[in-house]
C-alpha cells in the first residue's frame, strides 16, 4: 500500500474528472477549492456516483454510505484529503463506465 501525497491525489482526481467523466474543462482550470456540484464544476448526482466508482477503482478504496456527504465532495481539496488518507495504488487502469 502506498500513501499518496495531497498533490498527487488532486492531480489524479482532476484526471478522472477530465478524462473519465468527459467534462469540457482543462485540468489546469479546475480550482482546488471550487465546488464539484452545479455551482462549481457542474457535476450532477449521476456524475458524482460515477466519480465515486472511478475513485474506488483508481485508489483501491471503498466509500461507506455514512462517509458520502456534500461536504466531502464540496471541493477537490476536501476529497483529496479523504482519499489520500485511505488510498493505495490500484494496478488496474481506469475504464470508462
Amino acid at each position: 500500500m502506498k500513501a499518496f501525497n495531497p498533490e498527487e491525489v488532486k492531480h489524479q482526481l482532476k484526471e478522472i474528472i477530465v478524462n473519465d467523466l468527459d467534462m469540457s474543462i482543462d485540468m489546469q482550470d479546475i480550482d482546488d477549492n471550487a465546488s464539484l456540484y452545479d455551482d462549481g464544476l457542474g457535476l450532477d448526482s449521476i456524475a458524482i456516483i460515477n466519480f465515486i466508482v472511478l475513485i474506488e477503482k483508481k485508489f483501491g478504496i471503498s466509500f461507506n454510505e455514512n462517509e458520502i456527504s456534500a461536504r466531502l465532495f464540496s471541493s477537490i481539496n476536501n476529497l483529496a484529503d479523504f482519499v489520500g488518507s485511505r488510498a493505495s495504488v490500484s494496478s488496474q487502469p481506469l475504464k470508462s463506465l
